[in-house]
């Protein structure tokens, strides 16, 4: 068992709305994130803070609305509006630091495993070993007809395919032995041929590639693999494949249910459960009090206006404008649009949401819009703190993906004060004391 100081961090990267929809006009934030500098400074501030990792998410087609039209979304600067490519922006932060890990999105679904396993490796070799895949399989239509598709498979196929691409990407990191790559000037030999190896044939199929990888072995033995799927179908993958494991839940006992059923599952295909480390989403709002804090998120508030919002709901759950009374049943809503969102656990929080509190259809977007459906701490430092250490005290979390509502000031006022309150009271590291990220957290 890992010991009570062993807190993981993880920051998720998304601008330039992240999960507030109002990021991007607030004159907190910074609005340089098509400059390379935004992420160098972001991930100094990271680093300087003792985070495990800058986790990268990705989409490949702007979000479209029930008629597909992406107008909503790119006036309102909506999440999806724009995405850097997250290898190009992990090669960023590669360059100018050297302890934070590097979390890349890849989709099996439209990309081969050579790709993914090649560029995976790649960073993980620049970095020094501190590059993890986050494995997803994308959701929706307009993804699919950009990369060439009619259509996004179903599910449970995205899923099958992705099986045998993480498995086949596996088995490429594999190909050099290690020791293979020898440099011996003496015998003139640059690489042994005898450590290096194709593919087995496996008695599930052919693999959808033969190798060898135009690379050695990584660093840290391989990187490390990241998914957030909630489905039943997303769990039953990550208990086979995911290290880390990006949870959304709705509150603490959500957070423990969840940790416990994939730490079962896990166990139950063979694994170590100390081997999937489940990190849930909190959206903290840090003040230098408590009143301070509120003040902070009640200005956030104050920014949204009804009818944007009201359209981003709309946007997000594919509804006709006509549907959307603000005064209506946010759960009845969110029924008639079941799977417009590509993801059943989101669409799940959403209801949850809607029934236990009857939010109405404006109820629900202002809590969209705030990311008021995750965990959001409000607070001073020492709040935030016990808030965090009685989550993993009751075996609802392994650490967090801290989500910011404004870039950078949200995670750099995590950083002045949540970070030192934690290391005061032993919780979470004052030094890199690991050099790659697998062994930063504690994996096999």
């Amino acid at each position: 068992m890992r010991s009570r100081a062993d807190m993981h961090l993880v920051a998720m990267v998304n601008p330039p709305t992240s999960q507030y929809a109002e990021n991007w006009r607030h004159p907190l934030s910074r609005t340089d994130w098509l400059d390379a500098g935004f992420y160098a400074d972001l991930a100094r501030t990271l680093e300087r803070g003792r985070f495990d990792m800058m986790f990268l998410p990705d989409a490949l087609a702007v979000p479209e609305d029930h008629a597909g039209s992406y107008a909503t979304t790119v006036r309102t600067g909506g999440k999806g509006t724009i995405y850097v490519d997250p290898v190009v922006v992990a090669s960023v932060v590669a360059a100018v630091t050297t302890h934070l890990g590097l979390g890349a999105t890849m989709s099996t679904t439209f990309l081969p495993p050579y790709v993914i396993a090649r560029t995976m490796l790649s960073l993980d070799h620049l970095s020094g070993g501190r590059t993890a895949w986050n494995v997803v399989t994308s959701t929706t239509d307009a993804e699919a007809r950009n990369l060439g598709m009619r259509a996004i498979p179903p599910k449970g196929q995205r899923y099958d395919h992705a099986d045998r691409v993480v498995r086949t990407v596996l088995d490429l990191w594999d190909t050099w032995e290690p020791g293979a790559l020898r440099l011996d000037d003496g015998a003139r030999t640059f690489a042994d041929p005898a450590r290096i190896h194709r593919i087995p044939r496996r008695p599930d199929g052919p693999p959808l590639s033969r190798g060898p990888l135009t690379l050695p072995g990584s660093p840290q033995g391989r990187p490390v693999l990241m998914q957030a799927g909630a489905s039943e179908r997303g769990k039953r993958f990550a208990a086979r494949w995911a290290e880390v494991v990006f949870a959304v839940a709705d509150d603490a006992d959500g957070m423990r249910a969840l940790r416990t059923e994939l730490r079962g599952r896990a166990a139950a295909v063979g694994r170590d459960p100390d081997d999937l480390l489940v990190l849930p989403a909190v959206q903290p709002v840090v003040g230098p009090t408590d009143a301070a804090a509120r003040q902070r998120l009640a200005e956030l508030k104050a920014m949204l206006d009804e009818g944007e919002i009201l359209r981003i709901l709309g946007r997000l759950l594919h509804a006709r404008p006509d549907e959307l009374d603000p005064d209506g049943d946010g759960a009845a809503l969110v029924l008639a649009h079941r799977g417009a969102t590509g993801s059943d656990g989101f669409e799940d929080m959403l209801l949850r949401a809607c029934q236990a509190e009857g939010l109405t259809v404006r109820d629900l977007a202002a809590r969209q819009a705030m990311s008021q459906l995750k965990p959001q701490p409000v607070g001073s430092p020492s709040t935030i703190a016990d808030y965090l250490c009685e989550l993993v005290d009751a075996g609802a979390a392994d650490g967090f993906v801290v989500m910011s509502a404004l870039y950078p000031v949200s995670l750099e006022d995590f950083v002045a004060g949540v970070v030192p309150e934690l290391q005061r009271r032993g919780r979470f590291r004052k030094e890199y004391e690991q050099r790659t990220l697998r062994g930063r957290l504690g994996l096999a």
